[in-house]
Protein backbone atom coordinates (compact mmCIF):
# COMPACT_ATOMS: atom_id res chain seq x y z
CA UNK A 1 0.00 0.00 0.00
CA UNK A 2 1.32 3.42 -0.96
CA UNK A 3 0.62 6.02 1.74
CA UNK A 4 -0.12 9.44 0.25
CA UNK A 5 0.70 12.71 1.96
CA UNK A 6 -2.02 15.10 3.13
CA UNK A 7 -4.58 12.37 3.61
CA UNK A 8 -6.26 10.85 6.67
CA UNK A 9 -6.81 7.10 6.39
CA UNK A 10 -9.56 5.16 8.14
CA UNK A 11 -7.09 2.65 9.62
CA UNK A 12 -5.79 1.34 12.90
CA UNK A 13 -2.59 3.20 13.81
CA UNK A 14 -0.37 0.10 14.00
CA UNK A 15 -1.66 -1.24 10.71
CA UNK A 16 -1.05 2.09 9.03
CA UNK A 17 2.43 2.47 10.49
CA UNK A 18 3.52 -0.66 8.63
CA UNK A 19 3.24 1.29 5.38
CA UNK A 20 5.36 4.29 6.39
CA UNK A 21 9.04 4.25 5.48
CA UNK A 22 11.87 4.51 8.00
CA UNK A 23 13.14 8.01 8.79
CA UNK A 24 10.49 9.71 6.67
CA UNK A 25 8.61 11.93 9.15
CA UNK A 26 9.82 15.29 10.52
CA UNK A 27 7.55 15.60 13.57
CA UNK A 28 5.06 13.49 15.51
CA UNK A 29 2.13 15.12 17.32
CA UNK A 30 -0.40 12.54 18.47
CA UNK A 31 -3.15 12.04 21.01
CA UNK A 32 -3.71 8.30 21.66
CA UNK A 33 -6.73 7.17 23.70
CA UNK A 34 -6.39 7.68 27.44
CA UNK A 35 -7.83 4.22 28.19
CA UNK A 36 -10.97 5.77 29.62
CA UNK A 37 -13.93 3.45 30.13
CA UNK A 38 -16.73 5.46 28.55
CA UNK A 39 -19.39 3.02 29.71
CA UNK A 40 -18.37 3.71 33.31
CA UNK A 41 -18.48 7.43 32.54
CA UNK A 42 -22.10 7.07 31.48
CA UNK A 43 -22.90 5.17 34.67
CA UNK A 44 -21.25 7.87 36.80
CA UNK A 45 -23.29 10.53 35.05
CA UNK A 46 -26.41 8.58 36.00
CA UNK A 47 -25.27 8.33 39.65
CA UNK A 48 -24.79 12.08 39.74
CA UNK A 49 -28.28 12.61 38.38
CA UNK A 50 -26.91 14.09 35.17
CA UNK A 51 -28.45 13.49 31.74
CA UNK A 52 -26.40 10.92 29.83
CA UNK A 53 -28.19 10.83 26.46
CA UNK A 54 -25.49 12.90 24.74
CA UNK A 55 -22.72 10.83 26.34
CA UNK A 56 -24.27 7.56 25.16
CA UNK A 57 -24.67 8.95 21.64
CA UNK A 58 -21.07 10.21 21.67
CA UNK A 59 -19.76 6.85 22.87
CA UNK A 60 -21.10 5.17 19.72
CA UNK A 61 -18.47 7.07 17.71
CA UNK A 62 -15.58 5.75 19.80
CA UNK A 63 -13.82 2.53 18.88
CA UNK A 64 -12.32 0.52 21.72
CA UNK A 65 -8.55 0.34 21.26
CA UNK A 66 -6.02 -1.68 23.22
CA UNK A 67 -2.83 0.37 23.22
CA UNK A 68 0.25 -1.71 22.44
CA UNK A 69 2.76 0.75 23.87
CA UNK A 70 5.86 -1.20 22.80
CA UNK A 71 4.85 -1.71 19.17
CA UNK A 72 3.62 1.85 18.73
CA UNK A 73 6.75 3.30 20.35
CA UNK A 74 9.05 1.16 18.19
CA UNK A 75 7.32 2.30 15.02
CA UNK A 76 7.21 5.97 16.03
CA UNK A 77 10.97 5.85 16.52
CA UNK A 78 11.42 4.00 13.23
CA UNK A 79 9.49 6.49 11.05
CA UNK A 80 10.87 9.67 12.67
CA UNK A 81 13.93 11.34 11.18
CA UNK A 82 17.03 11.81 13.31
CA UNK A 83 17.19 15.06 15.30
CA UNK A 84 13.41 15.42 15.43
CA UNK A 85 10.71 15.78 18.07
CA UNK A 86 7.71 13.75 19.18
CA UNK A 87 4.78 14.97 21.32
CA UNK A 88 2.37 12.49 22.91
CA UNK A 89 -0.71 13.66 24.82
CA UNK A 90 -1.59 11.35 27.70
CA UNK A 91 -3.35 10.98 31.03
CA UNK A 92 -1.53 10.62 34.34
CA UNK A 93 -1.95 6.84 34.44
CA UNK A 94 -0.16 6.50 31.08
CA UNK A 95 2.94 8.57 31.77
CA UNK A 96 5.06 5.70 33.09
CA UNK A 97 3.85 3.31 30.36
CA UNK A 98 4.73 5.71 27.55
CA UNK A 99 8.08 6.75 29.03
CA UNK A 100 9.22 3.16 29.47
CA UNK A 101 8.17 2.00 26.02
CA UNK A 102 9.46 5.10 24.22
CA UNK A 103 12.86 5.06 25.95
CA UNK A 104 13.13 1.32 25.27
CA UNK A 105 12.45 2.10 21.61
CA UNK A 106 15.39 4.52 21.50
CA UNK A 107 13.99 7.96 22.36
CA UNK A 108 15.85 10.14 24.84
CA UNK A 109 14.21 10.37 28.26
CA UNK A 110 11.37 12.87 27.90
CA UNK A 111 10.22 16.03 29.52
CA UNK A 112 6.72 15.95 30.99
CA UNK A 113 4.86 19.09 29.98
CA UNK A 114 1.69 20.11 31.80
CA UNK A 115 -1.15 21.59 29.79
CA UNK A 116 -3.03 23.72 32.28
CA UNK A 117 -6.62 24.17 31.16
CA UNK A 118 -8.77 27.19 31.86
CA UNK A 119 -11.38 25.02 33.58
CA UNK A 120 -11.77 21.60 35.16
CA UNK A 121 -12.94 18.57 33.26
CA UNK A 122 -16.39 17.25 34.16
CA UNK A 123 -16.10 16.25 37.83
CA UNK A 124 -16.89 12.56 38.35
CA UNK A 125 -14.63 12.14 41.38
CA UNK A 126 -17.62 11.92 43.74
CA UNK A 127 -15.60 13.97 46.23
CA UNK A 128 -12.93 11.25 46.59
CA UNK A 129 -10.26 13.01 44.48
CA UNK A 130 -9.28 16.48 43.35
CA UNK A 131 -11.03 17.48 40.10
CA UNK A 132 -8.62 17.71 37.14
CA UNK A 133 -7.80 20.87 35.20
CA UNK A 134 -4.73 19.58 33.39
CA UNK A 135 -3.45 17.05 30.90
CA UNK A 136 0.08 15.94 30.07
CA UNK A 137 2.23 16.14 26.95
CA UNK A 138 5.32 13.94 26.77
CA UNK A 139 8.12 15.57 24.79
CA UNK A 140 10.67 13.20 23.22
CA UNK A 141 13.83 13.68 21.15
CA UNK A 142 15.25 11.34 18.53
CA UNK A 143 18.78 12.72 18.56
CA UNK A 144 18.80 16.40 19.60
CA UNK A 145 16.98 19.36 18.10
CA UNK A 146 16.47 22.87 19.45
CA UNK A 147 13.03 24.35 19.73
CA UNK A 148 12.42 26.98 17.05
CA UNK A 149 12.91 30.50 18.37
CA UNK A 150 14.12 29.36 21.79
CA UNK A 151 17.19 31.61 21.90
CA UNK A 152 15.26 34.63 20.67
CA UNK A 153 12.13 34.38 22.83
CA UNK A 154 13.14 32.22 25.76
CA UNK A 155 10.45 33.73 28.01
CA UNK A 156 7.81 32.08 25.80
CA UNK A 157 8.91 28.56 26.70
CA UNK A 158 7.65 26.99 29.93
CA UNK A 159 7.00 23.38 30.91
CA UNK A 160 3.53 24.44 32.05
CA UNK A 161 1.46 25.61 29.09
CA UNK A 162 -1.67 27.68 29.50
CA UNK A 163 -4.16 27.18 26.68
CA UNK A 164 -7.92 27.36 26.79
CA UNK A 165 -9.70 24.05 26.39
CA UNK A 166 -12.12 23.60 23.54
CA UNK A 167 -15.18 23.32 25.72
CA UNK A 168 -18.16 21.66 24.08
CA UNK A 169 -17.64 20.76 20.45
CA UNK A 170 -19.59 18.78 17.90
CA UNK A 171 -16.37 17.55 16.28
CA UNK A 172 -14.86 15.39 19.03
CA UNK A 173 -15.28 15.45 22.80
CA UNK A 174 -11.53 14.93 23.34
CA UNK A 175 -10.15 17.27 20.68
CA UNK A 176 -7.22 19.53 21.55
CA UNK A 177 -7.27 23.30 20.97
CA UNK A 178 -6.03 24.43 17.57
CA UNK A 179 -3.96 27.10 19.33
CA UNK A 180 -2.04 24.47 21.32
CA UNK A 181 -1.36 22.22 18.31
CA UNK A 182 -0.31 25.30 16.33
CA UNK A 183 2.18 26.18 19.07
CA UNK A 184 3.75 22.68 19.14
CA UNK A 185 4.00 22.36 15.36
CA UNK A 186 5.71 25.75 15.05
CA UNK A 187 8.15 24.90 17.85
CA UNK A 188 9.36 21.69 16.22
CA UNK A 189 9.01 21.94 12.44
CA UNK A 190 9.37 24.18 9.43
CA UNK A 191 7.29 24.69 6.30
CA UNK A 192 6.99 21.66 4.01
CA UNK A 193 7.89 19.27 6.86
CA UNK A 194 5.82 16.09 7.26
CA UNK A 195 3.75 15.84 10.47
CA UNK A 196 2.46 12.45 11.64
CA UNK A 197 -0.59 11.76 13.83
CA UNK A 198 -1.72 8.16 14.21
CA UNK A 199 -4.84 9.03 16.21
CA UNK A 200 -6.33 11.91 14.24
CA UNK A 201 -9.77 12.11 15.88
CA UNK A 202 -11.50 15.09 14.30
CA UNK A 203 -8.34 16.08 12.42
CA UNK A 204 -6.95 19.01 14.41
CA UNK A 205 -3.30 18.11 13.74
CA UNK A 206 -3.93 17.82 10.00
CA UNK A 207 -6.00 21.01 9.80
CA UNK A 208 -3.35 23.06 11.61
CA UNK A 209 -0.51 21.48 9.60
CA UNK A 210 -2.31 22.42 6.40
CA UNK A 211 -2.75 26.03 7.54
CA UNK A 212 0.94 26.26 8.48
CA UNK A 213 2.08 24.91 5.10
CA UNK A 214 3.20 21.57 6.49
CA UNK A 215 2.40 18.17 5.01
CA UNK A 216 0.79 15.44 7.08
CA UNK A 217 0.07 11.73 7.34
CA UNK A 218 -2.75 10.55 9.57
CA UNK A 219 -4.79 7.54 10.65
CA UNK A 220 -8.11 7.35 12.48
CA UNK A 221 -9.76 4.03 13.30
CA UNK A 222 -13.29 5.45 13.68
CA UNK A 223 -14.95 5.77 10.30
CA UNK A 224 -17.25 8.52 11.57
CA UNK A 225 -14.43 10.66 12.92
CA UNK A 226 -12.31 10.01 9.85
CA UNK A 227 -15.12 11.41 7.70
CA UNK A 228 -15.49 14.40 10.02
CA UNK A 229 -11.73 15.07 9.84
CA UNK A 230 -11.59 14.88 6.04
CA UNK A 231 -14.60 17.16 5.73
CA UNK A 232 -12.96 19.59 8.14
CA UNK A 233 -9.86 19.73 5.95
CA UNK A 234 -11.96 20.91 3.03
CA UNK A 235 -13.28 23.78 5.16
CA UNK A 236 -10.09 24.47 7.11
CA UNK A 237 -9.68 28.08 8.21
CA UNK A 238 -7.29 27.98 11.16
CA UNK A 239 -6.01 31.14 12.84
CA UNK A 240 -2.39 32.22 12.93
CA UNK A 241 -1.76 32.20 16.66
CA UNK A 242 1.77 33.61 17.02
Amino acid sequence: MNIELNKIYNMDCLEGLKHIKDNSVDLIVTDPPYEVNYNNKSKNLEKLGKPRTKQIQRDKSFVDIIIDYNKISYNLYRILKKNSHCYIFCGDKQIIKWIKSMVDAGFKEPQVIVWKKDKTTFDMTMGHKFPENKEFILFFHKGWKKLNGYNIERSRFRSCLNFKSNGKTDLHSCSKPEELINFLIKLSSKEEDIIFDGFMGSGTTAAVAKQLNRKFIGFEISKEYCNIANQRLKQSNIKEWF
